[in-house]
């Protein structure tokens, strides 16, 4: 699945957070407003700079790629701090499911992040390479940092929020295999020197070993998932860690983007899921059944 349909679909999430009907008045107010604003500008200036970052590259020039790569990672881990702060210090529903929002809009800044980086990895050389190369593994880890602290808000926010927190956890967490694919292509086409090689295998391996994790994290919280994605995800996963290949090949890439992209998945052993409608796609159903038109549909990926 693109970058593109997951934060359309996860901003969809987002939305029936506010939106509960058990919960609406708990939309923020206050300390809780001003924090999620303040992750909100971090997201936007991050974007701008996400997007200037791919021109640059695109253009060669490295000058300001490293300017842009900087100011991205920068503001990046700003929306991310501000999210968790707003985490540590929430009380109570409002300030909760605010804080909550705010770290999945964070949370999708740094996939958005990521996928550009492990993209332009091999699109650039000199200096500018090295700093996109050494910048992947402090974005998977901060990523995973907020995919940890939504995971602790599970139990803090109120049961009926707790189906939707749980989808916008597995769509996080289990992202859609790109950065992995990004890097074995950029490895397996023996354009990198040396150096960045040893970085980019680096990276590689955390990554395989972050999706590792998130097939724990969506497990864990599979209880929690809106009934409809239960029993296709209990297929795709299986018997858990133990069917997840050492490796990066095809196998990963076919069972995440079946997981959340809705097309068929394929193991070792055949097709372990055919036609599942993907955990987002699902994701988006239970909104409109929750919510019963409230939020007047969800917002259409293009």
């Amino acid at each position: 699945m693109s970058q593109h349909r997951r934060t359309v679909a996860v901003i969809a999430t987002l939305a029936a957070l506010v939106a509960v009907p058990a919960t609406a008045s708990a939309k923020p107010q206050g300390s809780a407003k001003r924090g999620t604003q303040t992750v909100e500008v971090h997201v936007k200036k991050a974007q701008k700079s996400v997007k200037r970052l791919k021109r640059a590259v695109r253009t060669g020039n490295a000058s300001v790629a490293k300017r842009e790569l900087k100011a991205a990672r920068s503001q990046t881990a700003a929306a991310s701090r501000a999210a968790r702060r707003m985490a540590r210090s929430a009380t109570g529903d409002r300030q909760e499911i605010a804080a909550t929002q705010a770290l999945a809009l964070a949370g999708t800044q740094y996939d958005a992040l990521l996928e550009t980086i492990t993209a332009l990895v091999d699109e650039i050389s000199g200096h500018a390479q090295i700093l996109i190369a050494q910048a992947i593994s402090p974005s998977i880890a901060g990523k995973q940092q907020i995919v940890q602290t939504l995971t602790a808000m599970l139990d803090r926010v109120p049961a009926e929020v707790q189906p939707v927190l749980a989808s916008v956890i597995a769509a996080l967490s289990a992202g859609d295999a790109t950065e992995v694919t990004n890097l074995d292509d950029a490895l397996g086409g023996g354009r990198l020197p040396l150096n960045i090689s040893s970085i980019v295998s680096q990276c590689l391996n955390l990554a395989t070993q972050a999706i590792e994790a998130a097939f724990s994290t969506i497990q864990s919280i599979l209880p929690m998932l809106p009934a409809v994605v239960q029993a296709p995800l209990s297929g795709l996963l299986g018997g858990g860690s133990a069917n997840v290949p050492g490796g990066i090949g095809t196998t990963i890439t076919n069972l995440l983007d079946g997981l959340l992209g809705g097309g068929s998945t394929s193991g070792g052993s055949g097709t372990t899921q055919a036609g599942v409608g993907g955990i987002l796609n699902s994701v988006t159903g239970m909104i409109s059944n929750l919510l019963g038109n409230l939020l007047g549909g969800a917002p259409r990926a293009t």
